[in-house]
């Protein structure tokens, strides 16, 4: 049965593809606009409608229409709906490519992504999102997206984050790019600057507040084997042990990283084994879980262990207390690669590129002086 007789549109929607379902319901309904499946004055279903047919809520396709007026290929008009719009209402500056992984779902990547996107489009410049997939089970990166993309002229593509097959594929088509990721630099021939993710900018800033509260041992819980504060740490003297958690399986939701912290703990704490003076979680989500666990087994911070994380502003754990963290703004930055990639795109030399670099808050869960055991761990 064609999708068209399953919903009354020439297109569906995949949760399992890698494309997030904003996205996918705007480009579906970018096509019928330029196939002539709508035709210009024709009204769109509403989101409501939208909604239902494709199976999706209304929050997503709010968002897809949002994209489609502000790419000026709809009139949402008060008690009509969203006018169709005749072609060449919208001339663009050009086309700027915005290249993902495959594992970028997690809130900083989306929020980033959506306000860079939304920063060109008001430029002048359509912005379309395609997805390379990094190496896995011995298969090499699915480079199908880019190659059909990179047919049609591009401006520029902005990859995110370190993925070395799309920039080397980049660097022999001879379209101009930027990355942003965890290294420092990029050598390749094309590429007009590299915006570096400095996780350690406030390493030291933290060492100080673990030796004004007189942090002795810390124990550092992530999935992957991030730097964000040993080195400052061990630098004054104070011993910091790596608890690495399993990651879950590819393509997991951001609640399985909280589940899977909230389950490590609830075993920890039942091993009735002594706290350390603090934890640091370099994710948000698995300090979300472990705070989960803490919470339930009646431990508090920061009167019974010291809590910190890493964390995106605007998503933060919920704690009764709140969290001492460093925190990186996915707006802040968003709006930082903007610029920079707008002195390219107007064919200005861009000064040098932005180093992206989270703040130490501290908040109600490092500032305390407690004891290091607590109840059920004596």
């Amino acid at each position: 049965m064609s999708t068209e007789r399953q919903n009354g549109l020439p297109f569906a929607v995949s949760r399992s593809s890698r494309v997030t379902l904003v996205e996918q319901v705007a480009t579906g309904l970018r096509r019928c606009i330029m196939s002539g499946f709508y035709k210009p004055g024709d009204v769109l279903p509403t989101t409501r409608d939208l909604a239902e047919m494709l199976g999706v809520s209304r929050i997503v396709t709010r968002a897809a229409v949002r994209e489609l007026a502000e790419a000026d290929l709809i009139n949402p008009r008060p008690s009509v709906g969203c006018v169709v719009l005749g072609s060449g209402e919208r001339r663009w500056k050009g086309h700027v490519l915005l290249v993902l992984r495959n594992n970028v779902g997690g809130y900083y990547a989306n929020v980033f992504a959506a306000v860079l996107r939304s920063c060109l489009v008001k430029d002048g410049w359509l912005c379309t999102s395609i997805c390379v997939m990094e190496p896995s089970g011995g298969h090499p990166s699915d480079l199908a997206e880019l190659r059909a993309s990179v047919a049609n002229p591009v401006n520029l593509a902005i990859v995110l984050f370190d993925n070395p097959a799309a920039e080397k594929f980049l660097s022999g088509s001879g379209i101009p790019f930027v990355v942003l990721g965890d290294k420092k630099t990029c050598r390749l021939r094309g590429c007009k600057g590299y915006l570096h993710y400095d996780r350690a900018a406030q390493g030291e800033r933290f060492a100080a507040a673990c030796l004004a509260e007189g942090v002795k041992s810390i124990v550092h819980v992530g999935t992957r084997d991030f730097d964000d504060v040993r080195t400052a740490l061990r630098k004054v003297g104070i011993g910091c042990k790596s608890w690495l958690l399993d990651e879950p399986p590819p393509y997991s939701s951001s609640d399985a990283y909280a589940e899977l912290a909230r389950d490590a703990f609830a075993s920890f704490l039942k091993s009735g084994k002594s706290l350390p003076d603090a934890f640091y979680f370099s994710d948000d989500y698995l300090c979300a879980g472990a705070l989960a666990a803490i919470s339930d087994a009646g431990i508090r911070a920061p009167q019974d262990v010291r809590i910190a994380t890493w964390a995106n502003k605007g998503n933060i754990p919920v704690y009764a207390r709140a969290l001492s963290r460093i925190e990186l703004d996915p707006w802040k930055d968003a709006e930082a690669t903007h610029a920079f990639c707008r002195e390219i795109l107007s064919g200005k030399t861009p000064g040098e590129p932005p180093v992206f670099a989270p703040v130490w808050i501290e908040g109600e869960t490092f500032t305390v002086k407690c004891k290091n055991q607590t109840k059920g761990t004596k």
